[in-house]
């Protein structure tokens, strides 16, 4: 078989001078380090935002550490309605849309002080009639519990703190929650006054369907706060 040559296209070997040769190197060598240069930049980039990154995750745990500080508060001793619940309102409130009228359709929210007899032998210091302030504290821990009747946390649990168990007078009109008051409660200044509002007595145990022993009648309740 003859093949016609004019239709057969045959590529004539390139041949390239040294200065072409040495051109097409430097357009590489500048293409390179135009890479090298733009992953530098990201890797800046990408360094600078972990580095803003953590500096704000720093503040925003520094924030959390902080104890929110303020008083303790509930419904007034006695009356039939408001909350069931002791609450801590904070020292600094923000306000939204308010008036000051005292027209009907309102719940009360009033401060709170502990009535015990003086000595009570109970509490480390004295604190009958004391208005007593409130914290709420970040801890760096995934499980927080409040251990009614223990003065001590189980194994393995970490101590936050350790107090008495109180709640409202056994025939108040309406009950409120118990809470966990640490043994050893600091009061608010100038909260002497025998106001009789929102009121917190310590809770003791009654045998009968709660077993006595290991419980014993009459006796103050301990509490203790752990975290795990």
């Amino acid at each position: 078989m003859v093949i016609n040559s004019a239709n057969v296209d045959l590529e004539e070997p390139k041949c390239l001078s040294r200065f072409d040769f040495d051109y097409k190197m430097l357009q590489k060598l500048t293409t390179l380090e135009n890479t090298v240069e733009q992953l530098k930049e990201s890797l800046r980039q990408s360094e600078e935002n972990s580095i803003e990154s953590l500096r704000h995750s720093e503040e925003v745990v520094k924030e959390l550490s902080k104890k929110i500080e303020g008083f303790t508060a509930g419904k007034k001793y006695g009356e039939n309605g408001g909350g069931s619940d002791t609450i801590c309102l904070p020292e600094d409130p923000s306000w939204s849309n308010f008036t000051t009228g005292t027209n009907g359709g309102r719940g009360y929210v009033y401060g709170t002080e502990i009535d015990i007899g003086e000595p009570s032998g109970v509490f480390e210091t004295k604190v009958n009639d004391e208005d007593i302030p409130c914290a709420a504290c970040h801890i760096k821990t995934s499980s927080v519990i409040m251990i009614p009747g223990r003065s001590h946390c189980y194994t393995g649990w970490h101590l936050e703190y350790s107090g008495y168990l109180m709640t409202a007078f056994y025939n108040e009109k309406s009950p409120h929650n118990h809470v966990c008051v640490d043994h050893h409660p600091e009061a608010l200044h100038r909260g002497q006054a025998n106001d009789n509002q929102h009121i917190l007595f310590v809770a003791v145990s009654k045998c009968g369907s709660l077993p006595c022993p290991p419980y014993d009648e009459n006796k103050e309740l301990a509490c203790v706060v752990c975290s795990l």
